[in-house]
Order: structure tokens, then sequence, then C-alpha cells
């Protein structure tokens, strides 16, 4: 039998006041809805994606709030592609850029 194995969260984007932030969250349902958590944030784009270029470089500094949660080095890896190559795992867009 296969199981499905899901990440403990994923990466998200959110514009305020004309500003890109960079979130990790996680959503979950309560009830019939469907909500969202902010679990991590990385700051406002470019430094947000600077700071996970340091991240991937800098293993040895990676947050302990992030591990505590179950994410990896492997997703600040898939993160950083998803935002070089403007596309998501699952092949949806992901332009911080705009």
């Amino acid at each position: 039998m296969k199981m499905k194995t899901t990440d403990p969260g994923y990466l998200a984007k959110q514009k305020s006041k004309g500003k890109t932030y960079l979130f990790v969250k996680k959503t979950y349902r309560e009830g019939k809805k469907v909500r969202s958590k902010s679990l991590y944030s990385f700051g406002s784009m470019p430094e947000a994606l600077e700071r996970l270029y340091w991240l991937r470089d800098h293993p040895d500094c990676f947050p302990k709030d992030l591990e505590k949660k179950g994410f990896t080095l492997a997703h600040i890896y898939k993160w950083v592609l998803a935002i070089e190559i403007r596309q998501k795992e699952n092949g949806a867009p992901f332009d911080v850029y705009i």
C-alpha cells in the first residue's frame, strides 16, 4: 500500500504596501474552512532571497524553529529553485518579482 507523504509546510509570498514577503506556511482544516498559519518569515524581497542563499551556504546555521517543525536543508534548496525558475514543484507559477 502506497502512503502519501506530505511536507510540513510550503513557501508562500504575500504582498503588503508594495513589498513582497516570503513566508513558510502550513494549511489546516478547521471544520469546513481551510486556514493557513505562518510558521516562519524570511522577510521582504530581495533580502529574503539573500537570506535563503546564506542559509543554503551555511547549513550549520539552519534556524532551530524551522528544524523543530520538520524542515531540512533540502527544503531550502527546493525553495531557492522555485524562486529562480519562477515555478513551484507542482508546476504552478511562483513569481516573487511582480
